[in-house]
């Protein structure tokens, strides 16, 4: 079970409720993102991809003060969901995802959905290492283009008290993610982008 520092905890989740509005999700605007890969000249794909389209069922615009933690954290999908919603939907159920957090209690499973979000929400670094995994260089390029262009689409939708919030709460969990001798995964999101 993972415990946080209670008053940092706390000013984190007064932060979120004072910064996120009580609001429905926009009518008509995508929730999930299209299914899409890369070929190895770097042009883009669409597919249909099921695990989006189970994401796009559970959220279905509902607004995101309805989900309460624990259905949210025990959805079998909690974990690979933030990263198949659209920059704007993330932007909107993300103080769904970081209120459940900072208030329910943080089991294993739980966890790895909190290690998901601090990767989402770490703005990926420019690599200057060869493409993984046999992948080419217009191939890697365009995947690069890609994740850095809804991170940054993701953060013009927040405004910035959101952003502040989101700094709160991650200056709130990053304690959790001390291990001797290995980089905090929080403090590298902090410096990528939130500290700023």
């Amino acid at each position: 079970m993972v415990t946080l520092e209670p008053g940092l905890a706390a000013s984190a989740l007064t932060a979120l409720q004072r910064a996120f509005p009580d609001r429905p999700f926009p009518k008509g605007r995508a929730v999930v993102r299209e299914g899409q890969w890369h070929d190895g000249a770097g042009k883009a794909h669409r597919y249909e991809d099921p695990e989006a389209a189970e994401v796009a069922r559970f959220f279905a615009g509902v607004p995101w003060k309805r989900f309460s933690g624990a259905e949210l954290l025990g959805w079998n999908m909690a974990a690979v969901a933030l990263r198949h919603l659209t920059p704007e939907a993330l932007a909107y159920y993300l103080p769904a995802y970081l209120t459940a957090f900072l208030t329910e209690t943080l089991d294993p499973v739980s966890f790895a959905t909190l290690e998901s979000a601090v990767s989402v929400l770490t703005a990926p670094e420019p690599s200057s290492e060869p493409p993984p995994g046999g992948r080419s260089d217009a191939q890697w390029q365009a995947m690069e283009g890609e994740r850095t262009g809804e991170f940054q689409a993701f953060t013009r939708a927040l405004d910035a008290a959101q952003r502040s919030a989101v700094r709160a709460f991650l200056e709130a969990v990053e304690s959790v993610f001390e291990e001797p001798g290995m980089d905090n995964p929080v403090r590298t999101s902090l410096d990528r982008y939130w500290a700023s």
